[in-house]
């Protein structure tokens, strides 16, 4: 099982803040087939790098099998 709570990411750029993910809530039951779809720069990436455990979430909770991936206990 995947579950993500108010995942939001932002990137702190010289040209200002990019939100690539805002509040994003999404919860997958184990064996269930999800796509992931959308245009060039929507953030399809950041998501799946963030679920992946390769790119901290700025704000939100990421959980697989119930256990929190970025809790360091």
């Amino acid at each position: 099982m995947i579950q993500l709570e108010n995942v939001s990411k932002i990137y702190h750029t010289k040209y200002g803040n990019i939100k690539a993910l805002d509040k994003v809530n999404l919860y997958v039951n184990k064996g269930e087939f999800v796509v992931i779809r959308g245009p060039s720069g929507c953030g399809k990436t950041t998501l799946l790098l963030s679920i992946g455990g390769m790119l901290k979430p700025t704000e939100g909770k990421i959980f697989i099998s119930g256990k929190n991936i970025y809790d360091v206990n």
